[in-house]
């Protein structure tokens, strides 16, 4: 029981010498910390303010690193605001030259122009007509304007095809679409303009084909007379007998076909007299879709 005690007198001892010894140590410690905080802020607040110049200057190494890397700095900045200057004098030259070329060409232009105007589409044309010797020009001329219609629209979107980036391939694709006649609607357009200008009658012309074909016979005696309104007699005439043969006037039925024609002859006249591009061009799909229909019922 004594030697309990004595132990537990022994450890109570040692704990409290622990306990003393562990706070002493906590406030040393803290006491340290404060002191390195303070003189730290000193010493930090000394070197912002402190000025360096002179022997001290050159006796810094830090300082003098600094200093260096400044000045290189400030020569690459220097150097690179020279160059945008050397640049932007540059290009103000080139766009000076650009300007006096663009000018030049222009004016070379202006004189080929005037040098080979006799050579132009409308002035060769114009000489072709008048070398004629027809009494309606005009018919000449509404054909010479339905073709210039169709180059003018196949230009544009040739080039509109160019300017967006797209290949010359496609450029010509375009162009091709947009130029091309067939033999139907070239045939058309001049059936519509003989009509016109009083070179044909709109009845005879209905009965040609497509092609541009009355229908044949291989009998004489047997073809209708296309236009006819009165009765008229023929004779076959043989080495034995004369035959009277009553001919009936031709009566065309009406086919889808025609139809399809006077919807094409619509939009031709419509294609000529509209000024609008953008029209014209789906005006020339769809004359194309109808000469399409017009051939598969061929």
């Amino acid at each position: 029981m004594i030697k309990t005690k004595k132990l537990f007198a022994f450890l109570l001892k040692n704990f409290l010498i622990i306990h003393l010894m562990t706070k002493f140590l906590y406030v040393s410690l803290t006491t340290a910390f404060l002191l390195m905080s303070v003189l730290t802020t000193n010493a930090f607040a000394e070197t912002d303010f402190k000025k360096i110049q002179g022997e001290d200057l050159q006796n810094n190494p830090m300082a003098l690193d600094i200093l260096k890397k400044i000045e290189i700095a400030r020569k690459q900045f220097e150097q690179t605001k020279e160059n945008e200057q050397k640049r932007t004098e540059q290009q103000k030259l080139i766009d000076e030259q650009r300007t006096l070329a663009k000018t030049s060409l222009n004016e070379e232009l202006k004189r080929m122009e005037k040098r080979y105007d006799q050579f132009t589409p409308t002035n060769a044309y114009a000489r072709f007509v008048s070398s004629t010797n027809s009494t309606n020009p005009e018919i000449f001329w509404d054909q010479f304007n339905y073709l210039g219609a169709k180059l003018t629209i196949a230009k544009d979107a040739r080039d509109s095809i160019l300017q967006q980036g797209g290949t010359y391939a496609d450029a010509m694709q375009q162009y091709v679409h947009y130029a091309k006649m067939s033999k139907i609607e070239m045939l058309n357009v001049i059936k519509d303009l003989n009509i016109k200008h009083n070179l044909a009658q709109k009845e005879i012309q209905s009965y040609f084909d497509i092609n541009g074909h009355l229908p044949r016979y291989e009998n004489d005696l047997e073809a209708p007379c296309y236009g006819c309104t009165e009765k008229i007699s023929k004779i076959q005439v043989s080495s034995e007998q004369s035959i009277p043969v009553q001919i009936k006037s031709f009566e065309k039925p009406i086919t889808q076909i025609n139809n399809l024609q006077d919807s094409l002859s619509e939009l031709q006249k419509a294609f000529v007299e509209s000024k609008d591009m953008v029209a014209q061009k789906k005006m020339v799909f769809e004359m194309n879709n109808l000469v399409k229909q017009i051939k598969e019922l061929e």
